[in-house]
């Protein structure tokens, strides 16, 4: 049997710009005293185990000083432009998410260093650019297993706020750099045209949305199944820092929030402190556009941890499938679980029965 593995991680910034508010806190930084690669040395496995990796990169690569959003906006993210981008390329990113609320944290110059470093460590990316269309153009990747091929397409961006776009001028316009701005009606005529031209595609619609350490409402619902409706085949989320609910819409996987894969900042200790990788196994005794969908929770509580992501023991299982499947036993019927030293639990999803 040949399969093609790819995984999808949440949230992924090394919080150098957190670290060192730390340092002039007098407390901690998890980066001087243990080094970058602490963090991820509990869970680098999965980048080796996967054919592709695409992570959401929730930091700028810049070593530019000053944010025009400085005083503006709560939280700007950086990562060191010479250490960061060969971190990323050693553990096995393939491709960076920039869809979301801090890629475009230091303007057009910030996002055209990170665009420029991850170029150059031949890492891809999507959900932002120097021009509408770039921002907006979808991911996509050929699938071939032995002669079988499949098309995989992933659309990126962030959910729709004003003061993103009248106050923080976040969103790319025709010709202006910024975050791809994805909502239903931004990408209705990009996923049905996707489907039209190439109908047996895989299409993952990953939109950064919801609320930091909340729980999925309504309105995330409403949208992500509008997703499907339009033609996509999966909607993997990310955006709260912690892992959010998994829904089953018209024999479609929903995932309303992956969490965070890793992050070094102090998050309110009362979160949920699970998050997921998700992995999608193309296999050439099956439908190859079909692909298993396997999720695999990861602990991150930063503080208990020391911003350190482990993967959750096995009497934390039940706690974990509670949490995804929001207490209702009709979903938790569709999956099947795996545990093994190596990567935790797995959680098989099924929605086809």
């Amino acid at each position: 049997m040949e399969e093609f593995k790819v995984c999808f991680y949440g949230d992924l910034n090394f919080g150098e710009s957190y670290q060192a508010i730390y340092d002039i806190q007098s407390k901690k930084n998890v980066l001087r005293q243990k080094g970058y690669h602490f963090l991820l040395e509990n869970v680098k496995h999965f980048f080796k185990d996967a054919d592709l990796n695409i992570v959401n990169l929730e930091t700028v690569l810049t070593n530019v000083k000053h944010s025009s959003l400085m005083g503006i906006k709560a939280c700007i993210h950086w990562s060191d432009l010479e250490i960061a981008p060969p971190l990323l390329k050693e553990y096995g990113v393939d491709v960076a998410n920039l869809g979301n609320n801090h890629a475009y944290d230091y303007g057009e110059e910030g996002l055209k260093q990170t665009l420029c470093a991850l170029d150059n460590m031949g890492i891809g990316h999507f959900g932002a650019g120097l021009s509408e269309a770039e921002a907006g153009q979808e991911y996509k990747k050929e699938i071939n297993i032995d002669g079988k091929k499949v098309n995989l397409y992933v659309l990126g961006g962030y959910k729709y706020r004003e003061d993103y776009d009248k106050e923080f001028d976040f969103y790319a316009k025709r010709d202006k750099s910024g975050v791809n701005l994805l909502m239903p009606n931004t990408a209705k005529e990009q996923i049905e045209n996707i489907r039209k031209s190439d109908p047996g595609a895989y299409i993952v619609v990953s939109p950064h949305f919801g609320f930091d350490l909340q729980k999925t409402i309504d309105h995330q619902r409403e949208q992500a199944r509008r997703y499907i409706d339009m033609g996509a085949d999966i909607v993997i989320g990310h955006g709260p820092h912690m892992m959010n609910e998994i829904e089953f819409y018209k024999d479609k996987t929903i995932i309303y929030s992956l969490g965070n894969f890793m992050f070094a900042a102090d998050f309110n200790p009362s979160k949920i402190p699970y998050s997921l990788v998700l992995k999608l196994v193309f296999r050439d005794d099956r439908d190859i556009s079909k692909p298993l969908v396997c999720l695999y929770p990861i602990y991150t509580n930063e503080i208990e941890t020391n911003y350190q992501t482990k993967l959750i023991q096995q009497e934390q299982f039940y706690e974990v499938l509670d949490l995804l499947c929001n207490n209702k036993q009709e979903i938790a019927d569709k999956l099947a679980a795996d545990f093994d030293n190596k990567n935790g639990v797995c959680i098989y999803v099924n929605p086809e029965g």
